[in-house]
């Protein structure tokens, strides 16, 4: 008895640090052990028995189930320099949740160091337990790693629940979205950055490919997604390039056409954090969940342009690519550019001539688009009627559009928007404000009137149904021209368009040919 006194009273009085950890998967406890209730329980009970904190390592937000945690990290690194020789922590699970590695540490990492470990609640100290603490521990710890599945398990489920329900889960919004200030589960266009991804949709679908589109916003100093997302308030600069890979990000995401899409990744288990991406067709993905920035039908349309494959020579746009094949042998018809003309070439040859799959054979690309562009206008000649289409379509664009409902509704909003501005200046005159309080509130009410006043200017330009019609039906006559073909309008009338070895052209259309359906 008197030799055990000796020792623990050697030992009152040494230097120890402090172990704190918090995971948002903990639960109904997060609250009892908050960062801050753990550092005041300890640094309570080091006073009552004697320790000396030096120091404490903090990881808030990190789970136990594995050991890769900046503050633990730190501590570990402390350890194999000999600077720490004691660590008190609440209770062992704020060590970890996985029982193996834990066990690890208990067992063999801190004995072969020399370290002594405390867990207060659980009343272990590796200075002085007895065989049955020690099983006890083991035993804690695997109830500690059961309840880390069970709690993953449950946080999987809730959070399935709501990705189920076209609630938006991330921390930061899709580029060309922000989150609404008023529910954190819903998407709004943000001003800034929805006309870039309107814009990336409109070149890609009028033909330019995602290199150059690419390139174009680099030229143009348009900060990427990954830049937007280091900017602050404070800081405006270019700090990243946009790339073809980026393009196709956006260019696929379901988001853009209003539809909740989420679980793209997911991790390997509980333990094991590393992330694998999903297949498309096991996202999570509910529709009409917000404003959409681009139509059904362009962004199925771009789906459909995706899967061609395009040239990145120069900023010409191959309107033909995917679109002209081989009529002798199927291969589809590549450009390439000699002297001051592009020619479509047989891949089937070039690919491997001696092969003999083919002939060495090509065509001027702007023969072959002149002579569709003829065949459209033929076709279209007599058989389309422009002002009737503007008058069809002006009428249902204003039977979906209840336009006075709309802008009565709109001018309410600017109003509020006005009065709750204006309510925030007497707010901040009176002292209930602070100056950057009034500024936040300020900025986000003046971009809700722009908003407001923007859509109010659209809806005025459609009350007048005659000049609507007449500025449609000159679009309609444009079009009908064909002068300005993108590559999105021919993929949506041409199927494929065929030239034989004697520069014989063979197209066929999307749509039924009324001369052949008259014979």
């Amino acid at each position: 008895m008197k030799k055990e006194k000796t020792r623990e009273s050697a030992l009152n009085g040494e230097d120890a640090v402090i172990y704190l950890r918090l995971s948002s998967a903990d639960g109904p406890a997060a609250e009892s052990d908050s960062i801050q209730n753990q550092r005041s329980f300890l640094q309570e009970w080091a006073q009552g028995h004697g320790f000396h904190i030096v120091r404490e390592f903090v990881d808030d937000g990190h789970t136990g189930t594995d050991f890769e945690r900046p503050g633990f990290q730190e501590l570990g690194r402390c350890l194999m320099d000999g600077s720490v020789r004691c660590i008190i922590v609440k209770d062992l699970s704020r060590l970890g949740r996985n029982y193996a590695e834990t066990g690890r540490y208990l067992e063999q990492i801190f004995p072969r160091l020399g370290v002594r470990f405390i867990a207060v609640n659980d009343q272990y100290d590796s200075a002085k337990n007895t065989d049955s603490v020690q099983q006890m521990a083991v035993f804690k710890n695997v109830f500690n790693d059961l309840y880390a599945a069970d709690a993953s398990a449950k946080v999987r489920t809730s959070l399935g629940i709501l990705k189920r329900q076209g609630k938006f889960l991330g921390r930061q919004a899709p580029y060309g979205y922000r989150i609404d200030p008023r529910d954190k589960y819903h998407l709004l266009p943000d001003e800034e950055t929805a006309p870039i991804v309107q814009r990336i949709f409109g070149l890609f679908l009028g033909g330019t490919s995602r290199t150059q589109i690419a390139k174009i916003l680099n030229r143009e100093q348009i900060p990427s997604p990954a830049a937007q997302k280091q900017m602050t308030d404070k800081s405006r600069q270019f700090t990243g390039l946009w790339n073809a890979e980026t393009i196709r990000r956006i260019l696929s995401h379901p988001v853009y056409q209003g539809d909740m899409a989420q679980q793209f990744t997911r991790t390997i288990s509980y333990k094991v954090h590393l992330r694998r991406r999903v297949d498309p067709e096991d996202w999570i993905v509910v529709k009409g969940t917000h404003e959409p920035l681009v139509s059904r039908e362009d962004f199925a349309l771009a789906q459909t342009m995706q899967q061609v494959r395009t040239y990145e020579t120069t900023d010409h746009p191959h309107l033909l690519t995917g679109i002209a094949f081989c009529a002798d042998c199927g291969s589809p018809l590549y450009a390439k550019k000699r002297g001051k003309y592009w020619y479509l070439n047989c891949y089937g040859y070039y690919r491997d001539p001696t092969a003999h799959r083919c002939t060495s054979h090509s065509i001027r690309e702007d023969v072959v688009l002149q002579a569709v562009v003829d065949a459209l206008r033929t076709l279209a000649q007599n058989q389309v009627d422009a002002n009737s289409v503007a008058r069809q379509r002006v009428e249902k664009q204003q039977g979906n559009l209840d336009i006075r409902g709309r802008r009565r509704k709109l001018q309410q909003q600017l109003e509020s928007a006005r009065r709750t501005r204006l309510g925030a200046y007497k707010d901040k005159a009176a002292g209930i404000l602070s100056e950057e309080e009034f500024l936040a509130i300020s900025e986000d009410l003046r971009k809700e009137e722009s908003s407001c006043q923007r859509e109010l200017d659209r809806l005025a330009r459609w009350e007048d149904d005659q000049d609507q019609t007449r500025i449609i039906e000159q679009k309609v006559k444009a079009f009908l021209r064909f002068d300005h073909l993108e590559k999105s309008q021919l993929q949506q009338l041409v199927r494929r368009v065929e030239v034989d070895a004697h520069k014989h052209i063979t197209i066929d259309f999307n749509f039924t040919d009324p001369g052949k359906g008259a014979d």
